[in-house]
């Protein structure tokens, strides 16, 4: 009997360790994303904010509709492995596609693959592609991303 405590104990204190997700975004992504920041490093930041569980500042990152739609910034990212964003943006023809993104006057497209395992939904075990769209109205502006899907 004198076990359960003990585990009841280890338990909360394993619970707490894990804390609650973060209320305010990570001071140095904030503090890098101006600008000059390269958009592959947008991309970098917000796979690390997403597999932190840490939404706040993958909002940071992210125009208000993906933040609003990104099942990934809810808690839904797989365990991301091998994770390789190009450093290569290329531009991203927006003519044909979601009226958020023609209200930007830049927009490029990264590249990134990895090992996912999300409990068997698609990806786990694979290599997938997939294709992030960044925007931003002038070249004064930070990338945001405003899309994300198989590229």
């Amino acid at each position: 009997m004198r076990r359960l405590p003990v585990l009841l104990a280890g338990a909360v204190a394993a619970l707490t360790a894990c804390g609650p997700p973060p209320s305010t975004p990570e001071a140095d992504v904030v503090e890098r994303h101006v600008a000059s920041q390269p958009p592959s490093d947008v991309v970098r930041d917000y796979l690390h904010a997403v597999q932190d569980d840490d939404a706040v500042t993958a909002a940071v990152l992210s125009t208000p509709g993906f933040a609003a739609q990104d099942g990934w910034q809810d808690g839904d990212a797989p365990d991301l492995d091998d994770v390789e964003v190009s450093d290569t943006a290329t531009t991203h023809d927006t003519t044909w596609g979601a009226e958020e993104l023609k209200a930007y006057a830049q927009a490029v497209q990264v590249q990134a693959t990895y090992t996912a395992d999300d409990g068997g939904t698609g990806t786990a075990g694979g290599m997938p592609g997939w294709g992030y769209v960044l925007v931003r109205h002038s070249d004064r502006d930070p990338w945001l991303i405003a899309s994300a899907g198989q590229g």
